[in-house]
């Protein structure tokens, strides 16, 4: 087997399953009100789910060394490219509803302490908010280092328990120097302007590369998924001692972990691509995995969309203003308006290449 030439179908499957569980994540978060987000079945549920979160870095990480073109130019460009639609979904997201529309609910704004309408400041703010993308992109870009001068699987892993040990220690750390101080928070953030922070989230993907590696030196999977029974159940008894030890330390909250909160989220994902490998070889062929593969091929622009279209939804529907199953009814919502909006998006350059006039 060549992995360099063939898919391997458990990426493309734990990938759009990600995506589509995102969609679920994120109407939660934004639709449903606190009491069904805090003490509810569907919350409890949502917020478990949301840790599959680490499943797309880990599976990025693999698809990064496994990846045909190993060009450290095109992983940069790549990574520049993820930034820039980072930055774009954000417009998206909070500019256009707020400035453009003017339907962003006021309690939304509320929630950050300003009243409408927003000063400059609070829509730079807003807009240079950190979400998984900008993380993604920033670390496309320093792991295309890493990986020209890094080859072998247990320097990834080293780098990658180095990372997640520091980020406790190295969390909030600002110079005091304007603009430097957003980038400071990029990579070390305590607070929620950016959720996902360099630090400790791309040791996720520095694990994935690890398995990757694993991958590309045994030439196929097998060998990986015979021993990640073992990797699955030792990282997680591990973060879970740990969190257990000291929650406020190595967990805190789930989006500025502590070591122990890694390798906990490790363990759990580990145990979920074991179980998605447990289904590729049932050799299940149905709609519903048709759709995780339809999605897994579109992660970037599908991700994009469903994130706008929730805001632009919370114009309709309001800020945290649904009960349970109120959300629940929501949630197949926002998936199909989700693929109908990427379906016309997939189609419209055909449409439109065919309606040129050729010439005679």
């Amino acid at each position: 087997m060549n992995v360099y030439s063939k898919r391997i179908p458990e990426i493309d499957f734990g990938r759009g399953l990600a995506v589509f569980l995102m969609m679920l994540v994120h109407t939660l978060w934004m639709y449903a009100d606190e009491v069904t987000q805090a003490e509810s079945w569907l919350g409890y549920v949502i917020h478990f789910i949301g840790k599959g979160t680490a499943a797309f870095l880990i599976l990025m990480g693999i698809s990064f060394i496994i990846s045909k073109n190993q060009s450290t130019q095109a992983a940069v460009i790549r990574g520049v490219m993820i930034l820039a639609f980072a930055y774009f979904m954000n417009f998206l997201k909070f500019v256009v509803p707020i400035e453009v529309f003017g339907t962003m609910p006021e309690n939304f704004i509320n929630a950050y302490g300003w009243e409408s309408p927003l000063t400059w400041p609070q829509l730079r703010y807003i807009f240079m908010t950190g979400d998984i993308l900008q993380m993604a992109g920033i670390a496309l870009i320093l792991l295309a280092v890493i990986r020209h001068f890094v080859t072998s699987q247990w320097g990834y892993l080293a780098i990658a328990l180095l990372i997640a040990a520091v980020s406790r220690e190295l969390s909030g750390y600002q110079p005091g120097v304007d603009g430097l101080d957003y980038i400071a928070r990029l990579f070390f953030s305590n607070h929620y302007q950016v959720y996902f922070p360099v630090f400790p989230w791309m040791s996720f993907i520095l694990f994935g590369m690890f398995l990757g590696r694993m991958i590309t030196e045994d030439q196929g999977t097998g060998a990986m998924f015979r021993k990640m029974p073992m990797m699955a159940t030792i990282t997680l008894i591990t973060g879970i001692a740990l969190c257990a030890y000291d929650f406020e330390y190595h967990f805190g909250n789930f989006f500025h972990l502590g070591f122990g909160g890694v390798i906990y989220l490790l363990g759990i994902n580990l145990w979920l691509f074991l179980i998605i490998h447990k289904i590729i070889q049932s050799g299940i062929d149905n709609p519903a995995t048709r759709f995780l593969f339809f999605c897994s091929e579109r992660v970037t622009s599908m991700y994009i969309i469903q994130w706008t279209v929730v805001c632009w939804g919370m114009g309709i529907i309001g800020f945290q203003t649904l009960n349970a199953w109120q959300t629940v009814l929501m949630m197949p919502v926002v998936v199909m308006v989700t693929v109908l909006i990427q379906k016309i998006k997939d189609v419209t350059p055909r449409l439109l290449k065919n309606r040129e006039v050729k010439p005679a």
